[in-house]
């Protein structure tokens, strides 16, 4: 624990080494180098949830307050250059300006990566949170900066041992802007909390005047950047409750929820909970290609269309009751409306493009890959399966709970009532049918299939989440909480349940681990989770939607995820 508080002071001055940089321009110190030769640059920088764009990247060598080159990130991020290698001395990048998530100026973004030396550079880099955490830690555990009131100066490789200790741990640390898997608990916590602390501000400046009041140096002055307040949350800490307690001040106030034990920091994800007011009685929610998500409100007969950052786009009326929804290939809607005994289509601007009879009560509607429309018709117990042009193709009597397709194109269909699922090839046959009662106690609800081919089906009144293999051999039974209603799978593979019994949402991990929960609106419904990793719940009895923000993003310890552990 010691070696690794040693470690944690190096947080301390280099972070006023940039800040220095920002305020003056100069990087002091010099250093004679030689060997010189053309290098290549390319990378992309990071911030917050979203690419950094319009930055300006800038590649130094320890000791020369000269820049070696300097590039612009792209709208993605991206960056490129070239510029005259030294050959030796330790290798940086200095990021500053530009935007990240909010898409207006942040003249307080600061980033930062350390390459290596000049001889054994990279030729690509990532630059995030994590990168600047690790550089800012080895410089200081190898004693490569100075500070001198509160100007701080990078050094110059005078000791070439110090030099390359200071590199080999930033290497241990950071891989290509992640953390290294194999550190310990108290090292991803203690990274993980400070990008996190950080991020908020990276992400938008409105948050920065909060974190760098709040950040203020052991005289009561505020911080002036990004790096300025990494200094002073971490100078003088000695040991990891109150580095949890400063980061949690910082955190905490910019709404981003750290766990409640330091001890804990490396077991739940720190996700970003916001809530946006809707209709009344949220159904079911849906996600375009544009990351747009589309909501209906079964008790105001309407439908919601919301940006990705919950602002609302427009509201479309539609039919009585409308429940459940799906988008197609080319964008359109399609809307279930239980009362008025139809679907309705909608363009992606929600213009009205037919309205189309089917069954008695059609609650839930999925699209195949062939863009056809199928509908469980609760009134009649059955399932209509639409072409695109909302023509019947058949009505098949096999229950009517959820629909799921599978990679086949065959339909899955629960039957709550009597524990049975159905299975519908895509002309509408019936292939088979399977009892769910020897491992599903009672009324399962809506199916899904991973990407694997596992089938997924949430029992309401068991409060559990079934898992079968590909050839419906029962893999597992995992307790989620009360009256789950479906299931929604990430980019990781996890499963996100909601338990409508119990305001929450749970995350299992692919084998059923509990990897989370998190506490949302009343009578939460089946999530819908966008291509950004935000997840979508809709709040039938709160009137609201949940946005989970960035909580599915990766195995990335920054921004909000936090360290994961199962």
């Amino acid at each position: 624990m010691g070696e690794r508080f040693r470690s944690i002071a190096a947080f301390f001055v280099l972070g006023l080494f940039f800040v220095s940089c920002t305020k003056s321009g100069s990087l002091g110190g010099s250093s004679a180098q030689s060997g010189s030769f053309s290098g290549n640059l390319t990378g992309s920088v990071n911030g917050g949830l979203s690419p950094v764009i319009g930055a300006i990247v800038s590649l130094y060598v320890a000791g020369n307050n000269t820049a070696l080159a300097s590039a612009t990130t792209s709208s993605s991020g991206a960056f490129t250059t070239s510029y005259n290698n030294p050959g030796t001395g330790a290798l940086y990048l200095l990021v500053t300006g530009a935007s990240a998530g909010s898409g207006s100026a942040n003249s307080s973004l600061q980033l930062a990566a350390l390459l290596g030396t000049g001889s054994n550079a990279p030729s690509s880099v990532l630059v995030n949170e994590i990168t600047t955490a690790g550089f800012l830690d080895a410089a200081m555990a190898y004693g490569m900066v100075s500070d001198t009131n509160g100007m701080v100066t990078f050094k110059a490789a005078n000791n070439q041992a110090a030099m390359a200790n200071m590199i080999k741990q930033y290497a241990n640390f950071v891989t290509n802007g992640n953390l290294n898997s194999a550190l310990s608990s108290t090292n991803q916590s203690v990274f993980g909390t400070m990008s996190n602390a950080i991020a908020a501000c990276v992400e938008s400046s409105a948050n920065c005047a909060t974190l760098f009041t709040n950040a203020a140096n052991s005289s009561g002055s505020a911080s002036v950047s990004i790096l300025d307040g990494i200094y002073n949350m971490m100078n003088g800490i000695p040991n990891l409750t109150n580095l949890y307690t400063s980061a949690l001040k910082v955190s905490g106030s910019t709404g981003i929820a750290i766990p409640s034990q330091p001890s804990l920091l490396n077991v739940a994800p720190i996700v970003t909970i916001n809530t946006f007011t809707v209709g009344t009685n949220p159904f079911a929610i849906a996600i375009d290609a544009s990351g747009n998500a589309w909501e209906t409100n079964s008790g105001s007969n309407n439908l919601i269309e919301l940006s990705p950052s919950g602002a609302t786009v427009a509201t479309y009326n539609v039919g009585t009751l409308p429940h459940g929804i799906a988008i197609d290939a080319a964008g359109n809607v399609w809307v279930a409306n239980g009362i008025s005994d139809t679907v309705q289509e909608l363009s992606s601007s929600g213009t009205t493009l037919g309205t189309f009879s089917v069954g008695i009560n059609p609650t839930s509607l999925v699209i195949d890959a062939g863009g056809n429309v199928w509908v469980a018709n609760v009134g009649n117990n059955n399932v209509q399966e639409l072409n695109s042009s909302g023509t019947s193709l058949g009505t098949f009597g096999v229950g009517s709970t959820g629909i799921a397709i599978d990679a086949g194109g065959n339909a899955w269909v629960t039957n709550g009532n009597a524990a049975l699922l159905k299975e519908i090839s895509s002309t509408g046959s019936i292939v088979g049918s399977f009892s769910l009662g020897p491992v599903l106690s009672t009324f399962p609800e809506f199916p899904a299939f991973d990407a694997s081919g596992n089938l997924w089906v949430a029992n309401n009144v068991g409060a559990s989440e079934l898992k079968f293999s590909p050839a419906l051999t029962p893999v597992g039974t995992f307790l989620v909480g009360t009256s789950p209603l479906g299931t929604t799978f990430d980019a990781s593979g996890n499963a996100w349940v909601d338990n409508n019994g119990s305001a929450n949402v749970k995350e299992l991990s692919s084998t059923g681990n509990l990897l989370g929960t998190f506490s949302v609106g009343t009578n939460p419904r089946t999530p819908a989770i966008d291509a950004s990793g935000n997840v979508w719940i809709p709040n039938n009895g709160s009137g609201t939607v949940s946005q989970l923000q960035g909580v599915t993003a990766g195995s990335q310890f920054f921004p909000y995820p936090g360290p994961q552990f199962p």
